[in-house]
């Protein structure tokens, strides 16, 4: 079996520049496949020097020779997708409806999914912080097998219905007993406006299996762009602060129908600091207003780490707006994530970024093992949960920062203190730092061939 597929998967919690480096190898793929997750996710890819905010359409349909897939183990909210492509077209990008491909079997997220995911949030002691878009719940109908597939808004009406009403049954029973009433939608208008998404999407809806077999059987390059990330992983992750969905390397390719066999490399993406948005363990995060429950309070006199990495970094979710938690570069993750998901190269994001954030401090940290339970580890622990600690991280220190010129077109040409840096990463992580993001645009990537 040829060994074609490139994956781009997320090391930490998310929002760490994954569609930069999956946009730079998507320019030579024939295929390019989004595998898990919702419009949860969010990427941004730049075309004809315009941003865009993708969320569940592959950011490679931007170049004509791809075929996009959106594959079974998402779940699609078909109204926003519906929207995406609208604006796609509007950008001038060409022939979607022949390039973009929709599983049949992706789940469909409806507005009663969105209903019950804000009532849990709301009757959770801790809420995980979701972004209330209805993914969770439309993964749990699917586990429950009564969820609804995008083959099935192709059904007569009448039989879209019935699914319908089956699926529907204790969720309006829930909105019942919590004073949700205005939220029941008649199950027969509901079939109506998504039995016509269904004609709208028959271009689009088919098998993708035999279009991935094709590509890897005459050998042409797939990338697989990853959402989430590893430490939001439901199995691997920071549970019950996780997503609901496996964006490790093997429930991609899972959610993508690929095979081990033809995985040519894994590719993981982290920034040069750290961020997280929502609820969880969060080692090295530094103090902040919003840390500190003052997003609303005049900024303190002397302003905090958090603040300002947040603030240098612009760290606001790109689907959500929502301000992120911020911290130091945490290597012990990349070191866990280096086995669980078979990483064979990272890519840093915000190299540029941390050299002003040192030069704002005064120093740049990385943390390389942990102080956990009393004793020094050199992987992320799986109990947190249980113990009730959270690992105190052991930093390696560089003083001041770096600014990196404009004409920076290579790792050679980089300051020394953020070669030093690249270099302790390496060390702590185990993994080889391939590429470099030096700078907001696609093209502000250094490749190092020689690793």
């Amino acid at each position: 079996m040829h060994k074609c597929v490139t994956v781009v998967i997320g090391t930490k919690w998310g929002d760490e520049g994954k569609g930069k480096i999956a946009s730079a190898e998507a320019k030579d793929a024939k295929l390019v496949i989004r595998a898990t997750g919702g419009n949860n996710a969010g990427h941004t890819v730049v075309y004809n020097g315009k941003k865009l905010a993708l969320h569940l359409v592959p950011g490679g349909i931007v170049y004509p020779q791809t075929t996009c897939i959106i594959g079974p183990g998402t779940v699609v909210d078909p109204l926003v997708l519906l929207d995406e492509i609208a604006t796609l077209e509007s950008y001038g990008i060409t022939d979607i409806k022949s390039r973009l491909k929709i599983s049949g079997r992706a789940h469909v997220i409806f507005p009663y999914h969105k209903h019950l995911d804000e009532l849990h949030e709301r009757l959770k002691e801790k809420p995980v912080g979701t972004t209330k878009r209805g993914i969770g719940t439309c993964y749990a109908d699917k586990d429950n097998r009564i969820g609804i597939r995008m083959y099935d808004l192709l059904l007569p009406q009448e039989k879209l219905e019935k699914k319908i009403a089956e699926a529907t049954k204790l969720h309006y029973e829930a909105f019942r007993a919590h004073d949700m009433e205005k939220n029941i939608m008649d199950v027969s208008t509901l079939a109506k406006a998504y039995h016509t998404c269904g004609e709208d999407f028959k271009p689009f809806i088919c098998d993708v299996d035999p279009i991935i077999a094709n590509a890897i059987e005459y050998n042409q390059k797939i990338v697989v762009e990853g959402a989430q990330a590893f430490r939001l992983d439901i199995d691997h992750g920071d549970y019950p602060m996780v997503t609901s969905s496996n964006p490790v390397t093997a429930g991609t390719l899972c959610g993508a129908g690929l095979p081990p066999q033809a995985v040519k490399e894994v590719i993981g993406v982290c920034k040069a600091y750290d961020s997280r948005v929502g609820n969880g363990p969060f080692p090295t995060e530094q103090e902040s207003s919003l840390y500190m429950g003052m997003e609303n309070a005049n900024s303190p006199i002397s302003p905090l780490v958090g603040d300002i990495i947040r603030e240098l970094g612009h760290e606001y979710g790109t689907t959500t707006c929502r301000p992120r938690r911020c911290g130091w570069m945490d290597a012990v993750i990349l070191r866990s994530a280096k086995y669980t998901c078979g990483i064979d190269y990272l890519c840093i994001n915000h190299l540029d970024t941390l050299g002003e954030i040192g030069l704002k401090v005064g120093k740049v940290m990385v943390c390389t093992d942990y102080i956990y339970q009393g004793r020094v580890i050199g992987l992320f622990p799986d109990d947190i949960e249980l113990t009730g600690e959270i690992p105190y991280p052991c930093y390696h220190i560089i003083s001041g920062g770096w600014k990196i010129d404009k004409s920076c077109k290579t790792y050679n040409e980089l300051p020394v203190k953020a070669k030093e840096f690249i270099r302790i990463v390496e060390k702590a992580s185990g993994i080889p730092v391939k590429y470099i993001g030096i700078g907001p645009s696609n093209e502000d990537l250094i490749i190092r061939n020689n690793v």
